[in-house]
């Protein structure tokens, strides 16, 4: 399962990605996965397309990619407000393997900005947008996606939805099973995946809630019809765990020195100020791996600054702290 899909012509094995996450998926993150591998692409974080106008990709730690990162798939955030012709003519420098539409996200700020779950929801401005970049970008265009906003009626605008991405020419689409409005509260309805992918001969590419091998083999009937599986914030907990759906070896961890690398590659990437919420960010993930890993995130919430972090962060790790057994992980 999961061998391969192929976005604009390039074969991406195994169909393993990481999703896209604001505040993690940044250029030091994909670095941190690059050392493990086991994945088939990396998702940037959302990327807000008039800002991009003003970044320099091969500088912000947004669009910035390195070599070993292999496959990466650039996410922008649209609400057909910008000057889309300019953003993807700037784009086509990243050599990206695919350019991903974010329709998905629910958080009201992105919402507010007519992006993400909005854009979705309107579907005549999101056909405008998609016939823009279609004008001006010919190479692979993938989009990512929830069930939409009524739990009682929501295939035939799903439906609608899907056709307008095929007439588009969509190469893939990863759907998050939730609805806009549940956010994280309940668990991801994978049980819906064999219906999306009925209806479509687009490759969907399931996401929600899956944490391990286990998840996928012991749901084969839902998850059997997907092209692809996306993993999100189990991936900040165990940076390897794509090794694991990739039936490779599970390297030796040793937390203490995982830890302070990404604290390493975070500060090569980003100023003092801006890095230190991302190491906040991902250490309040790295420290579920803990039976008392809630310690470690309280014991530096008064840290000031990077290196308070780290020495809180490293009096916790060198002093062999329980692992948990790793079940039941729940990201709110």
């Amino acid at each position: 399962m999961f061998d391969g899909i192929t976005l604009g012509g390039k074969v991406i094995a195994p169909a393993l990605f990481l999703a896209p996450m604001a505040g993690i998926t940044n250029s030091a993150f994909r670095r941190l996965l690059a050392d493990y591998g086991g994945y088939g692409a990396l998702f940037t974080e959302m990327v807000s397309a008039s800002a991009f106008l003003r970044e320099k990709p091969d500088q912000s730690p947004f669009t910035r990619r390195r070599p070993q990162e292999g496959a990466v798939i650039y996410q922008f955030r649209i609400s057909g407000a910008e000057d889309l012709e300019a953003v993807f003519r700037k784009a086509e420098q990243l050599e990206a393997v695919a350019f991903d539409l974010n329709l998905g996200c629910p958080a009201p700020k992105i919402q507010h900005q007519a992006s993400g779950a909005a854009l979705f929801r309107d579907f005549e401005r999101l056909k405008s947008v998609l016939g823009r970049i279609r004008k001006v970008h010919a190479g692979a265009l993938t989009v990512k996606c929830r069930l939409g906003d009524d739990p009682d009626r929501w295939r035939p605008s799903f439906l609608e939805r899907l056709r307008l991405f095929e007439d588009h020419g969509v190469e893939a689409l990863t759907v998050h099973p939730r609805f806009s409005g549940e956010m994280l509260k309940r668990h991801a309805r994978w049980s819906e995946f064999p219906w999306i992918a009925g209806q479509t001969r687009i490759p969907v590419i399931g996401n929600g809630d899956i944490c391990g091998p286990k998840d996928v083999e012991g749901h084969r009937e839902w998850f059997s019809p997907l092209a692809g599986i996306m993993l999100g914030r189990i991936a900040a907990v165990k940076p390897w765990i794509f090794r694991e759906f990739a039936g490779l070896s599970r390297p030796r961890i040793d937390y203490a020195e995982v830890w302070d690398r990404m604290y390493r590659y975070i500060m090569e990437d980003f100023p003092p100020d801006r890095a230190y919420g991302r190491l906040m960010e991902f250490t309040s993930y790295f420290a579920k791996n803990f039976f008392f890993g809630h310690e470690m995130d309280k014991g530096i919430q008064r840290a000031k600054t990077p290196e308070e972090i780290r020495e809180g962060v490293l009096r916790f790790l060198e002093s062999g702290p329980r692992l948990s057994a790793g079940e039941g992980l729940t990201f709110s």
